[in-house]
């Protein structure tokens, strides 16, 4: 029921015709509270309205909102503190407006609180300012501004791409020897990246690391990064984006829309072909050139989509240490990205703070002054800290994203 309560509130839409042409929501593959057990520690509520019988009820009443917390002990502020990462907070829409989702928020707080977490932080989208403002009502603060670095992986390594020769790979006890021996971030798990090991073993894909020996240790540099998959315990579940998914997949809807594509843009360069040469006729060839253009993209985005095992990869952990630090975690990033696309991904994806100095490493662009997401954080106590922000550097757990 939980899980059917997720669903529906990430697909729903106020747009009657969108909501008809496209429907996409979030899948659990396994129970609701699958990814809370992933932390040392959790809280998991439920609002159910118990006057509902059948109708999607399960024996208990109807689901109507839901909340988790993960809880765990990490680097915050320079000690080891224990934190609740709050996730999953909904309101059947039918239910909203009703003080259900305050109900479900002050309970979690008070069980996370009981369970010795100093404070709670959550992941929202900037751009969502309902949320933010919900949040910012009891006594949440932005704490990292985050840049989403999304790879699409549809033209990676198409021209080939030569590794360099140095890369290594190595095991996952090697990157938590060489990861863990650094000076913790925030949120930096208390056991070290061997922790995260320990708690996500199936989704750990492989590690490498890249070094530039120098004269002597501080004109040396190295560089090391981790891919893990990063399709955790949810999915994107596509139902229709204007077909369903087994009719993009046919290779007769694929071969029809591909020869009606080819008619059109036959009949359009006749047209062009036997028009007379005016500022018309070369505007309407351009467009001709545009449009073969995008359609054979377009042609190749829904044959890799379609064919995709899976759908994203994370890059985590990464390292950058001397002089060419950054240059050597560019180089692992390109292979990271061309090895998620031969095991079948979609996209690859890094999740940093905007002011992080690794940054340029994963984004040859300027470098972003406002973020996708936020991290918000509340403190629970009244002797808490003053401190509110992250460190640029701080760790991004995938299990918070999975």
């Amino acid at each position: 029921a939980a899980k059917a309560l997720e669903a529906r509130a990430s697909q729903h839409t106020h747009n009657v015709i969108m909501s008809t042409l496209v429907k996409v929501h979030l899948q659990h593959l396994d129970s609701f509270d699958s990814k809370a057990r992933k932390y040392e520690g959790s809280v998991v509520l439920l609002a159910i309205d118990t006057e509902v019988k059948g109708d999607g009820a399960s024996d208990d009443g109807f689901v109507c909102g839901c909340i988790c917390v993960g809880i765990k002990d990490v680097r915050l502020d320079g000690k080891i503190r224990k934190l609740g990462y709050l996730f999953d907070m909904r309101v059947h829409e039918d239910y909203q407006r009703r003080k259900i989702g305050s109900q479900l928020y002050k309970s979690a707080e008070s069980a996370t609180s009981d369970l010795g977490a100093e404070a709670i932080y959550l992941s929202v989208n900037s751009t969502n300012k309902k949320a933010r403002s919900f949040y910012a009502r009891y006594g949440y603060v932005i704490s990292s501004h985050r840049a989403l670095l999304f790879t699409p992986l549809l033209f990676s390594g198409l021209f080939g791409h030569r590794a360099a020769a140095a890369i290594r790979s190595i095991t996952s006890q090697e990157m938590a020897q060489l990861f863990d021996s650094m000076e913790g971030s925030d949120l930096s798990l208390a056991g070290g990246l061997k922790q995260l090991f320990s708690a996500c073993p199936d989704k750990f894909m492989n590690a490498w690391v890249l070094e530039a020996k120098g004269p002597d240790e501080e004109s040396s540099s190295l560089a090391a990064l981790t891919l893990w998959d990063g399709d955790g315990t949810s999915s994107i579940k596509i139902e229709r984006l204007l077909l369903t998914p087994a009719t993009w997949k046919s290779p007769l809807t694929q071969v029809s829309l591909l020869l009606a594509g080819c008619w059109v843009l036959w009949l359009w360069g006749l047209s062009v072909w036997r028009s007379p040469l005016t500022v018309w006729s070369a505007l309407s060839g351009a467009c001709l050139l545009f449009a073969a253009v995008a359609g054979t993209l377009a042609s190749a985005f829904v044959r890799f989509v379609t064919t995709r095992r899976r759908e994203r990869a994370r890059m985590i952990a990464p390292v950058a240490k001397g002089p060419r630090g950054i240059e050597l975690l560019r180089d692992l990033v390109a292979h990271a990205t061309v090895t998620a696309k031969r095991q079948g991904f979609g996209v690859a994806i890094g999740n940093l703070d905007i002011l992080d100095p690794r940054l340029p490493a994963f984004s040859s662009g300027k470098r972003p002054t406002s973020g996708q997401t936020l991290f918000m954080l509340k403190w629970l106590r009244s002797d808490a800290p003053k401190v509110c922000d992250f460190s640029c550097d701080n760790f991004f757990d995938p299990r918070d994203m999975s």
